[in-house]
């Protein structure tokens, strides 16, 4: 494939780059590969491969970390503004030997680097960088990102130390089906590789000795991506945005007296809730209602705020809607750590992504719900229950990881 630069300002004809193959023997090899994403940071889209917030500043190529009496070596260290190590290995793809070994080569490493305390980290990147002065590792940081504390920044990489927990990149001129099988299977078992991204970096070269490098992250559609929530009746579960909808559908014939007082019972059912839940974090603010059977909650970032529902006979649950472009980005990014979200929360996750002229507007959306096996009051009860324990986990989920985006 045949790649153009066009210059509209000159007269220029358009320069043709050819793609380059990555290979030992001329010059473009996992060496080149690795001193152009420490140059050129940016390579690594960390957007696109973990989520907003997240960000690539390299520290140090070929990092030394002993093991037993020798040394082993880290293709690229860096860090994010979020104070996670950022764990990057360059590998072409020509070889399946090279497949196989390199996630047990980043395994390694991880495990290496979570026995280590911040002090460890300075001391061993001074001596492999021949650096000077206090806290070297601040100070790369604070040059690209000036907003950053030094206290907090520290904490936090402490953090990711005493965790595991690191964004680790595999980068190279191809993805295989197999290695994306293999970081799927990761990320579903948790662990110090649980944040594996994989990046493509293809090279092309024009005939004046020109290249040009093009990142991109291989998006793969699974049905659970594409997967419409829906209520027992069929109907999506995104109508129930102004859930008064939900009860006409499921009391079409009903008298106004019965309507009202089905209306008074739901509205002491969520009185009950509001007055009962409670939040681990301590920036949630409280439910309030929304309408007929349904509360809301404020979330941050590109999102609608959290949504609590109930659908009689026996179905709750909860759901957020995401919004515009930067929605559609937070949305992908919690599709790509669903294992991790349902381990959090303790309950399966359904996304819908939403395809066409509305996805500018309205991203997609996340949810999970509950039925209940009672009936009457058991039923009440055992909704009223999942929502508050459910309720407390998702936010404490989403919170986290929404955090950082932008509203």
């Amino acid at each position: 494939m045949t790649t153009y630069l066009y210059d509209a300002q000159t007269s220029n004809s358009p320069a043709a780059f050819q793609p380059v193959a990555l290979a030992a023997g001329n010059g473009y090899n996992e060496r080149w590969l690795q001193e152009r994403i420490f140059e050129l940071p940016a390579l690594l889209p960390m957007t696109e491969m973990f989520a907003h917030g997240e960000s690539f500043v390299p520290l140090c190529r070929e990092f030394p970390l002993r093991y037993g009496s020798s040394s082993v070596f880290l293709d690229i260290l860096g860090v994010s503004a979020t104070g996670r190590l950022v764990l990057v290995e360059c590998k072409l793809w020509r070889n399946p030997e090279a497949r196989r070994e390199v996630i047990a080569q980043l395994f390694e490493y991880a495990s290496l680097l979570s026995e280590w305390t911040y002090s460890d980290l300075e001391a061993r990147l001074k001596k492999a960088r021949g650096l000077n002065g206090e806290n070297p590792i601040f100070a790369a940081v604070k040059a690209v990102h000036p907003e950053l504390n030094e206290g907090a920044f520290v904490d936090s990489v402490n953090r990711s130390l005493e965790r595991g927990d690191f964004l680790c990149a595999i980068a190279g001129d191809g993805i295989r089906s197999d290695l994306q099988s293999l970081r799927r299977l990761l990320a579903a078992q948790g662990g110090v590789l649980s944040q594996l991204a994989l990046v493509e970096i293809r090279t092309y070269r024009d005939a004046t000795g020109r290249t040009l490098l093009v990142p991109s992250v291989p998006l793969h559609t699974e049905v659970v991506q594409r997967e419409v929530l829906v209520r027992p009746d069929g109907a999506p579960l995104e109508r129930t945005t102004p859930l008064d909808e939900v009860t006409s559908t499921h009391e079409p014939t009903a008298q106004p007296k019965a309507a009202h007082a089905s209306r008074l019972q739901n509205r002491a059912f969520w009185d009950r809730f509001i007055e009962q839940v409670k939040f681990d974090h301590p920036d949630q603010t409280p439910p309030r209602h929304g309408g007929n059977n349904f509360v809301r909650l404020d979330l941050p970032g590109p999102v609608q705020g959290l949504v609590a529902y109930r659908e009689q006979p026996s179905t709750a649950g909860l759901f957020v809607k995401f919004v515009g472009a930067e929605g559609r980005e937070a949305l992908q990014a919690l599709i790509e750590d669903q294992a991790g979200l349902e381990q959090e929360i303790g309950q399966p996750i359904r996304f819908k992504i939403n395809e066409g002229h509305d996805a500018e507007r309205a991203a997609g959306l996340l949810g999970v719900q509950f039925e209940a096996q009672g009936d009457g009051t058991a039923r009440d009860v055992e909704q009223l229950a999942w929502l508050l324990r459910t309720c407390n986990a998702l936010v404490n989920a989403l919170r986290l990881r929404l955090g950082s985006m932008g509203s």
